[in-house]
């Protein structure tokens, strides 16, 4: 868990409910100044504020398994607060219960009912002037809502996120570097893993949890200003799940519902049809907001190459794009900033 705390001055919202799992979201409003080491903000004035501010719909990582919508990546809020962006970070929910497409809904249906509650909650929003941003998985959301969503956002940024799910790297046949091998703890053992990714009951899904357990669970609470936030026993579970399928290389086959397939064909026109970066075949510019990359050099999670495949992608399409890269960075390098560099 990264050492950083929510910064303060936001509201919760409740924008969905599926199969008795409340879907959250978390609002900061635009600043008119802000501490970059604490985000401590002087809030727009709602009386006076005229529709003119920006927002963003930040989408969190985690291996599609895990993370939490309470606080984004250290550097988002000091950076676009006091630039007079609102920012809203939603939940979704989780792996192996969820797939990826539900796990876009879910993103549409945030975007949805922010167009339809925002302009109340926060007077001074444009509504339509959205940035998405997401990081790893988030990036992987945001890449494919940008396809989706209506009217178009003004702009994408994808921060590590896979966009070609067609790459050899996530293959079970290539051989796992260090990054992917994660061992089990003695508690579950891997026939328990094995029937957890067929589990498809969006009941039991989660939308929160963490990376780590040992951590006091009220420094937890007063990092992530969440007050009635606990360990569970499905959450260490769901961690564990997802590192079973780290390991063995099944993630993309799980949150894409081709684990049961087995004519590789059949699996592959899936994973292009799945991809955002193959999406974009046969569109036109007009179809896909400008967007932008950040991205380790180094990272082993998930390859430079998938920014700069869909980059060049975006720039054959006449799409306004960049990436910008750090040398020698591997995956979540951005964590190590509290404002952004890139700005």
């Amino acid at each position: 868990m990264w050492n950083h705390t929510c910064p303060p001055d936001f509201s919760d919202h409740t924008y969905a409910t599926k199969h008795g799992v409340d879907l959250d979201l978390r609002i900061w409003p635009a600043s008119t100044g802000s501490d970059s080491l604490t985000g401590a903000s002087t809030p727009i004035s709602s009386a006076t504020a005229s529709p003119s501010a920006p927002w963003i719909l930040y989408v969190h990582g985690g291996a599609f398994c895990g993370g939490k919508h309470y606080l984004p990546n250290a550097w988002v809020i000091p950076s676009f607060r006091p630039r007079g962006y609102h920012v809203v970070s939603i939940a979704y929910r989780f792996a192996p219960f969820a797939d990826l497409d539900e796990m876009r809904q879910d993103g549409q249906d945030a975007f949805q009912w922010c167009r339809s509650n925002l302009p109340r909650i926060l007077p001074s929003v444009d509504i339509d002037q959205c940035v998405l941003i997401g990081e790893s998985a988030g990036g992987t959301i945001v890449s494919l809502l940008a396809h989706y969503l209506r009217p178009i956002p003004k702009v994408m940024v994808n921060i590590y996120g896979p966009t070609d799910f067609m790459d050899p790297h996530y293959s079970p046949k290539t051989p796992p570097n260090a990054t992917d091998i994660q061992p089990l703890t003695d508690k579950w053992s891997e026939e328990d893993c094995r029937v957890a990714i067929k589990n498809r009951d969006l009941s039991k899904a989660i939308t929160v949890c963490p990376y780590v357990f040992d951590i006091p669970i009220q420094q937890v609470r007063d990092q992530w200003a969440a007050r009635s936030f606990t360990y569970t026993e499905e959450q260490r579970f769901n961690w564990e799940v997802k590192r079973y399928m780290r390991t063995h290389k099944l993630l993309f086959k799980v949150i894409l519902r081709t684990d049961q397939i087995e004519d590789e064909e059949e699996e592959l026109e899936i994973f292009k049809k799945s991809s955002p970066l193959h999406l974009l075949e046969g569109k036109s510019k007009d179809s896909y907001p400008p967007t932008w990359f950040l991205h380790g050099e180094s990272d082993s999670v998930v390859p430079l190459g998938q920014a700069e495949r869909m980059r060049e992608k975006l720039q054959g399409m006449g799409l306004e794009t960049g990436i910008s890269f750090e040398p020698g960075q591997g995956h979540e390098f951005d964590n190590k900033y509290t404002v952004c560099p890139f700005l």
